[in-house]
């Protein structure tokens, strides 16, 4: 099994997308690193997870609109408060890349904030194609993981099926955002088999899994699933993770905290489960907690 090092913080050492955690987690020798990426105004990516940069770094305005220059100036806001750090960009993430040999998947989360056009995504192919199989391109955006296949077959990809099913925390904050709806049997699905109960909750968790299959049925494509909705499928009797893998598909689970006594409990079933992959914050941390021999 092998655990993925989530926003490239290094154990919370750095803020997420800075160049700093990416190459403090190179140098310690990281498998596997993951960063979020947003399309800029100049053909370049940003090292971020939101659309916009007020919140999260000193700057205004969308990222569409950022330019490399004006990245420069900017300064991660990090727990609320401003670091000395500034976003890095995906070009120099590569360079950063290159200059590191041992072996590394760097898995660039492509956030859908803004229009991810043909031109921003055939962008991105020429960016990568020369780093082969050390990148993997994952996404929430299944459009955007169907046109980057059709671009470039052999691309690594992966996708979040985050925007058509999740777990109901209760949160009012979740319903800002797809899926909107709570159905039936109790999870955020805007789908109308969510809409009565038809049949047993693992049946239409079962409908469910085949209907996303179909957006992405991509041979070599990871599945990145929220940790606790694969936790609440299996208490509702539907193993996704097996599902997947009878289609030759591997499953990352996302993101657990080992400073949290119940998301290592909730990683150590995960890893009876079979899943394939584990998304933490805390990679040696939570290493020490998984009886399965792990590579971080």
């Amino acid at each position: 099994m092998l655990l993925v090092h989530h926003a490239a913080n290094r154990d919370h050492a750095y803020p997420p997308g800075c160049l700093e955690g990416l190459l403090a987690c190179l140098e310690a020798g990281a498998r596997l690193i993951e960063v979020d990426i947003s399309p800029m105004g100049d053909g370049d990516f940003l090292l971020y997870h939101d659309g916009h940069l007020a919140g999260g770094t000193t700057g205004q305005g969308s990222v569409a609109a950022c330019t490399i220059a004006c990245a420069r100036d900017l300064r991660l806001v990090w727990k609320d408060e401003e670091t000395p750090y500034a976003p890095g960009t995906l070009s120099q993430a590569l360079d950063l890349l290159t200059s590191h040999s041992h072996p590394v998947e760097l898995q660039l989360d492509l956030k859908p904030h803004s229009p991810l056009t043909e031109a921003v995504l055939a962008g991105l192919v020429r960016m990568l194609e020369p780093y082969g199989d050390r990148v993997r391109v994952s996404s929430a955006g299944d459009w955007a993981i169907r046109s980057l296949h059709a671009l470039a077959p052999s691309l690594r990809l992966g996708y979040d099926p985050l925007l058509y099913i999740e777990p109901d925390t209760g949160d009012e904050k979740d319903r800002k955002r797809p899926p909107y709806r709570v159905g039936a049997y109790g999870y955020r699905d805007d789908h109308p088999l969510a809409m009565m109960r038809w049949g047993s909750t693992a049946d239409y968790l079962s409908a469910r899994a085949e209907a996303l299959w179909t957006q992405v049925s991509i041979a070599g494509a990871i599945w990145y699933i929220r940790a606790s909705l694969l936790g609440c499928m299996l208490d509702d009797g539907f193993d996704w993770i097996s599902y997947l893998h009878r289609l030759g598909a591997q499953v990352d689970a996302w993101t657990l905290d080992a400073r949290e006594p119940e998301q290592v409990t909730l990683a150590q079933r995960l890893a009876a489960a079979g899943v394939d992959r584990i998304t933490t914050n805390q990679a040696p941390v939570l290493a020490a907690f998984l009886s399965r021999e792990v590579v971080f």
